[in-house]
């Protein structure tokens, strides 16, 4: 196991339960092993709610962007990965599905990470900051991040010599058509690159048509971040339709730590 203790840096090992270092900290698995809570402050609630955890995954369970988990797939397989590790997993959809030896996934939601434990007992899961990662230097071959930030000092830091850095962001157009419903004036979504020591190797754009039901759309639109932002009007403009079809598009970006 790879984990450090986040609060002296020392390796953890699973006694029980729980995980221990040298120094005798202590951290709790969550029931069966689900998850281990690696935040040293347990009274803040953190990361996506039950609800929203239940509308991704039954989002997700469409089959809507499993064209984008296959692709991902099939990147990392030639790869040929030890150690891969995702930053911002969720319930970890697309993580349990990643061919690696060894894998660990990090999330601030417990009730993300409680769905991606039980399903998945192939990847080592943590609640833990990304930007702060309980993990040692130069220990991993893959770094995925997915609709999350890039916590760009924390990759460099972890990923081997050679390793490589996958971003995947909304392209363009991702969604057109909801946020032509939602609203008055749609916008296309802003492409950045970032700026890291990591030189970018390839940029992809893939992309798919999907069709969903009124209670897929309902499970789409809330776990995106329109539904924060969206007027009362438009969102029943939204709901009440009986049909909808959209288009996935995503921007994947592989990058390489030089050697």
């Amino acid at each position: 196991m790879q984990l450090r203790c986040p609060i002296c840096q020392e390796p953890l090992k699973k006694v029980g339960h729980s995980a221990l270092c040298l120094n005798r900290h202590c951290f709790d698995y969550a029931r069966h092993d689900a998850y281990l809570n690696l935040l040293r402050k347990q009274s803040v609630a953190h990361g996506d709610n039950k609800a929203m955890v239940q509308a991704r995954t039954a989002f997700l369970d469409t089959g809507a962007y499993a064209f984008l988990r296959d692709h991902l797939k099939a990147q990392i397989n030639r790869l040929h990965p030890g150690v891969l590790v995702d930053l911002g997993c969720g319930e970890g959809y697309y993580t349990r599905s990643f061919p690696a030896a060894e894998k660990y996934g990090f999330d601030l939601s417990k009730e993300a990470l409680k769905h991606a434990g039980t399903v998945d007992s192939s990847t080592c899961y943590a609640v833990a900051s990304i930007f702060h990662l309980p993990l040692p230097s130069a220990c991993a071959d893959i770094a995925v991040t997915c609709f999350a930030p890039a916590a760009i000092q924390e990759i460099e830091r972890i990923l081997k010599a050679g390793g490589s850095f996958l971003f995947v962001t909304p392209g363009p157009r991702h969604l057109w058509e909801l946020k032509s419903i939602v609203y008055d004036l749609p916008y296309e979504n802003e492409q950045k690159d970032i700026t890291s020591v990591l030189q970018l190797q390839e940029r992809q754009c893939i992309s798919d048509r999907f069709t969903l039901n009124r209670t897929e759309i309902g499970n789409l639109f809330a776990m995106t971040p329109y539904v924060h932002r969206t007027p009362k009007e438009a969102a029943k403009r939204l709901e009440s339709l009986s049909e909808l079809t959209l288009t996935a598009e995503f921007i994947i970006r592989r990058y390489q730590k030089p050697l």
